[in-house]
């Protein structure tokens, strides 16, 4: 983010012609993605017996396979400012640079990007909504390529990076935040019994270690920490329609 756009607060047609833009960026992903759908199902009739011997390789490696390559993500714990709290979170920005000198994430480009992806993630505690901060991974001393804009709990992340190359997984993002986030921990509750971490994408449940999810463009994250009972229903698993 450049130093003139932070001291000058963007005006409200300046944030409405920037919310439409957007919209349409996410508008026009969707339709390709639409158009790949299609033209992926008609290969995938052609292609069948090949199409069931990967089914059947990706089934034996289990979804450590869409795990993001080499990516490393720190223990939480050591990071400044990380909220061993209950929820609700605040955007929590007041430790941000030092939590991004850690995570040596790439600079922010919020320009024109060579990456720019978007990501809807929902969290549900004890069975009710939490609450996804505005303006997460933004502030006056720091920038994060991982953030979110306003209105607050839309749970819209963005990934907007200088790199072409980056490929941040969801640990990353929750680092930047800064609820406490494990494999098996979510702010001050870990593990136990039937109240357990349970993380989906797009409508299925990811089994492997959820810090590292890809953020993978359009896709839908659920993170839960809740008893069985008290799951989402249904679960949301698609990236909603922008308006």
């Amino acid at each position: 983010m450049a130093n003139a756009e932070r001291e000058r607060r963007p005006t409200k047609a300046e944030r409405k012609e920037r919310a439409r833009t957007e919209r349409e960026e996410i508008q026009r992903k969707q339709a390709a993605r639409s158009r790949s759908r299609t033209v992926g199902a008609i290969v995938g009739l052609v292609v069948l017996v090949a199409g069931t011997i990967l089914i059947i390789s990706l089934a034996r490696n289990g979804n450590d396979s869409t795990q993001a390559g080499s990516t490393q993500v720190p223990d939480p714990a050591t990071l400044p400012g990380i909220m061993q709290s209950a929820p609700p979170w605040p955007n929590n920005t007041e430790q941000l640079p030092a939590r991004l000198a850690q995570l040596n994430l790439p600079p922010l480009d919020d320009t024109v990007p060579p990456l720019h992806h978007h990501v809807q993630l929902y969290i549900f505690v004890d069975g009710k909504p939490v609450v996804v901060a505005a303006n997460i991974g933004l502030s006056d001393q720091a920038a994060s390529p991982l953030h979110t804009h306003t209105p607050e709990g839309t749970g819209l992340v963005h990934i907007e990076s200088a790199d072409p190359n980056f490929h941040p997984v969801l640990g990353q993002f929750m680092d930047v935040w800064g609820p406490y986030f494990t494999s098996t921990c979510l702010g001050d509750q870990c593990n136990q019994g039937d109240h357990q971490l349970r993380v989906y994408v797009n409508g299925q449940q990811y089994t492997a270690d959820p810090t590292l999810i890809p953020l993978t463009d359009l896709s839908t994250i659920v993170i839960t920490f809740v008893t069985p009972s008290q799951l989402p229903d249904p679960i949301p698993s698609s990236f909603p329609t922008a308006g």
